[in-house]
């Protein structure tokens, strides 16, 4: 607790939309894992850009499609599905493998760059303008490889790092269009839900923690504990890294995922729990005597919005103001200058 009742006020409230954030980030990653939208997106993404038809042991598919199924990607997923992830090493083999395979001599591996630029320049499975890349990144790594005076790695190796970079700044874009066409989506649907059943009135949570001190000074006290907020962080960045990915998941294993998330809810809800006022009670249905329920009603509106806003921004905003709010309290006054006494 600060010696300024109005900085408690305000870490408190953050420390709420915090909570609250942290709770919806954990129901939306598993909405997410549930649907499968990170292999569904991935899967669009290879099937647009792969689109040409090529020949493989199996019959002729589409070259997106052959690289969901090779062997260095396809793990436990569904044919023809991609799984969430795809490391952009085993993406590269499956991809050379695929655009330098040759269906009369199966056998045969390109082993030099060369090689590899003569079976891109023959191949029918990729586009005009994919080729062109591939074969300037190719035409590049030979060019850089030349001019090197000492020779580290292979001009194969130059030309696969070139195509593992080109393949995550795609995914980069990839996650990009994820946000927009799902996260998004999907954290404000489950931020509205949170906010309704939890009845996280923002105007009527400010007034409580303006009116209770004591209130107010606990969720003070929360919010300039590290230790609190740090273990909550944690646990989400923990999960964040580690996102399921459900095709390579056993039942078990994904009820487990679930479960972590859950706790992580429970340990949420737990540390402000009793607080400060959440949930509906029938004196929210009462009006006083005298009040006028159209500005009520608008108080109430405007106060569960601006919790959704604020769930909206995300637990890591919320984590930095926290912080910086809390560096804010403990700094205090600057001491006066020897000089200046």
């Amino acid at each position: 607790m600060s010696s300024f009742p109005i900085l408690d006020l305000v870490a408190g409230i953050l420390f709420v939309y915090f909570v609250l954030s942290i709770i919806s980030s954990s129901a939306v990653e598993m909405i997410m894992s549930a649907l499968k939208v990170r292999s569904e997106v991935l899967t669009e993404w290879l099937m647009h850009i792969f689109d040409k038809t090529i020949k493989t042991t199996g019959g002729e598919v589409t070259l997106g499609q052959a690289i969901m199924d090779h062997c260095s990607v396809t793990a436990l997923s569904k044919k023809g599905k991609s799984p969430a992830y795809i490391d952009a090493k085993n993406f590269v083999s499956a991809l050379l493998e695929k655009i330098t395979y040759d269906p009369d001599n199966p056998a045969s591996i390109a082993t030099s760059l060369n090689a590899i630029i003569d079976k891109i320049e023959k191949s029918n499975g990729l586009s005009h303008e994919l080729k062109r890349v591939i074969l300037t990144y190719a035409n590049e790594a030979k060019n850089t490889y030349e001019s090197l005076s000492v020779k580290t790695m292979s001009e194969i190796d130059l030309f696969r790092d070139k195509l593992e970079k080109w393949f995550d700044s795609s995914m980069d874009r990839i996650t990009g269009t994820l946000k927009v066409k799902y996260l998004r989506p999907f954290t404000l649907m489950v931020a509205i839900i949170t906010t309704l059943a939890m009845n996280a009135d923002s105007i009527a949570i400010s007034k409580y923690l303006y009116n209770n001190p004591e209130a107010r000074s606990k969720m003070a006290d929360l919010a300039y504990s590290k230790e609190t907020a740090q273990n909550l962080n944690n646990q989400m960045a923990e999960l964040a890294n580690s996102v399921p990915d459900t095709a390579r998941l056993t039942e078990q294993q994904f009820k487990d995922a679930v479960q972590a998330r859950m706790e992580i809810i429970k340990n949420a809800s737990a540390s402000i729990e009793g607080s400060i006022p959440l949930g509906w009670s029938k004196a929210e249905f009462i009006p006083k005597p005298g009040s006028n329920i159209f500005f009520l009603l608008i108080a109430k509106i405007i106060g569960l919005t601006a919790t959704v806003l604020a769930i909206m921004m995300g637990a890591p905003f919320w984590f930095d103001v926290l912080n910086k709010v809390s560096n804010l309290r403990s700094s205090g006054a600057k001491p006066v200058k020897t000089e200046d006494k």
